[in-house]
């Protein structure tokens, strides 16, 4: 059995590399050498170029027909982590003070976790040592996180959790300092229900969440001006977001514009379009904020967003509209990781296919060499470990550059501390403790292999990481003027204390490996 130092050298270690990284972005933003123009076009690279390869050049070598059974395990065990998290953010929220425009971002802040360059730096270091085979394990770690990824983008863009944060935006929900109303148990969404249909109390309408309140916010935005004249223009609108997506080309933006065009307001809400008359055009539409933080400059996005939605309410679409609109969440699934997924497992399991890439004739499969003696594709696996390579570290780099233009609200007071105290708790101490037993109760079930010791170590890590940065961007989109200031508090709180707790997650589990 592995002394104690050496467990808890093998779990502080490969983080010592991380946080450095992540500190080399934060101080070149903080400098003003690595400007948000600078970390989107980065960010683009790693999630289109980078990470792709990345997968790309694990998978194929590593996947085999005796461990591809792992997917079916890993699945079930990261939508359990997400599952887990959001019953655990439904019931912070019921019992904790959250302010009044976060009571959805806490749910999906519980529920998704940063599944991307975190675990593949930790999984990268790690599987260099023992108990792991360096020759193998380091790629089917990485082919592991793989499959969290996936599930990541199926939850947060498929399934609407990116969607569902416009909710905390919606007209009748109060902002700024008027969210920060203390809320009584009886008038959150879960003691309603209990108070009103088990306790049999009649409560008064919740304020921010009637109808009424919602009409209310409608007639101030949207006065009722020259309906005659409203003309709706939407190839225009199309036209104008396509626009929008060329300049701005960040992936997790465009994500956000293309699976939420559905309704990002209630139906009461109405769109006055500028009329043909200049006067009434002007008076009708609604003023714009000024932009206050970093991320304002996503305001007009989330506008053009709902105005679209809003036009659709007032003018019914298309069949081919109505069509488009139905499977128009499934392209959440088309980016750049889940093909390279879709295209890497046919390839690593058909041993012809797997053979113009990597040599398996020690596995029964094709000999096919080229002139050099190699396989007659080794090239390509070549150049994908060689752009591969900046994937992790370009991707923490651009994390602690995400974290040196947060915004912390003053005075700190203000603050939900408990629900931030337990959400942190949460995910970085309960969840990884259930990850732990969960994964040894199905790997005395069977349903994991015993020897197979990479997939049990993802498995397990993969409990316990903080929330992704990604719905701080999507967050911001929605937000009136991009303010996202009790998201990044959560934030920080989570990553600061990532690094205890991540080094005992790995240390335990290197002791049960």
């Amino acid at each position: 059995m592995p002394s104690a130092s050496f467990l808890i050298y093998s779990g502080v270690m490969p983080l010592v590399k991380t946080f450095i990284s992540i500190i080399c972005g934060y101080v070149l933003a903080r400098m003003g050498l690595f400007p948000p123009a600078a970390s989107r076009g980065a960010s683009q690279v790693t999630m289109n170029v980078s990470l792709p390869a990345l997968i790309f050049a694990n998978i194929v070598p590593a996947f085999t027909p005796s461990n591809v059974s792992a997917i079916g395990p890993l699945f079930l065990i990261a939508f359990f982590y997400i599952a887990f998290g959001f019953f655990a953010g439904l019931i912070i929220r019921e019992i904790c003070y959250v302010p009044r425009n976060f009571w959805q971002g806490i749910l999906v802040l519980t529920g998704m976790s940063n599944w991307g360059n975190l675990p593949n730096a930790v999984v990268l270091s790690v599987t260099q040592q023992a108990p792991f085979n360096p020759a193998t394990d380091q790629a089917l770690g990485v082919s592991f996180v793989s499959i969290f990824i996936v599930c990541y983008h199926i939850t947060f863009w498929m399934l609407g959790a990116a969607h569902s944060l416009s909710w905390d935006y919606r007209p009748g929900v109060p902002q700024g300092e008027a969210a920060e109303r203390r809320f009584r148990w009886y008038e959150k969404p879960i003691g309603s229900l209990i108070a009103r249909y088990i306790l049999r109390r009649k409560l008064p309408p919740s304020q921010g969440l009637s109808e009424d309140a919602i009409k209310e916010a409608d007639e101030k935005a949207w006065p009722e001006k020259e309906k005659g004249q409203e003309i709706v223009v939407l190839d225009e609108m199309d036209a104008q977001i396509h626009n929008e997506e060329q300049v701005d080309p960040d992936p997790d933006i465009q994500l956000a514009r293309r699976t939420s065009r559905l309704s990002t307001t209630t139906p009461n809400t109405r769109l006055r379009t500028p009329s043909l008359n200049p006067a009434a055009s002007s008076s009708a539409l609604p003023p714009v904020p000024p932009p206050t933080r970093a991320h304002s400059t996503h305001s007009s996005d989330a506008q053009s967003i709902a105005q679209r939605s809003e036009t659709d309410t007032l003018h019914p679409p298309s069949f081919k509209r109505r069509v488009i609109r139905v499977f128009r969440p499934l392209s959440a699934l088309f980016t750049p990781v889940t093909i390279t997924l879709a295209l890497s497992l046919p390839i690593a399991l058909v041993q012809p296919l797997k053979a113009l890439f990597v040599d398996v004739s020690d596995i029964g499969g094709p000999d096919w060499k080229g002139p050099d003696g190699r396989p007659p594709l080794a090239f390509v696996i070549d150049t994908a470990e060689f752009m591969g390579n900046i994937a992790v570290p370009l991707a923490l780099v651009l994390l602690g550059a995400s974290f040196a233009r947060l915004q912390m609200p003053r005075p700190l007071s203000r603050l939900p501390m408990m629900a931030m105290f337990l959400t942190t708790i949460t995910k970085m101490v309960i969840l990884p403790v259930v990850g732990v037993f969960l994964v040894q109760a199905m790997t005395n079930a069977g349903l994991i292999s015993k020897g197979a010791k990479a997939e049990r170590f993802v498995a397990m890590f993969l409990s316990g990481t903080p929330t992704a940065v990604n719905q701080l961007i999507v967050a911001s989109l929605y937000s009136p003027d991009g303010n996202v200031d009790t998201l990044a508090a959560f934030l920080l709180v989570q990553y600061v204390f990532m690094f205890f707790s991540s080094s005992a997650l790995t240390a335990v589990s290197l002791l049960l490996l």
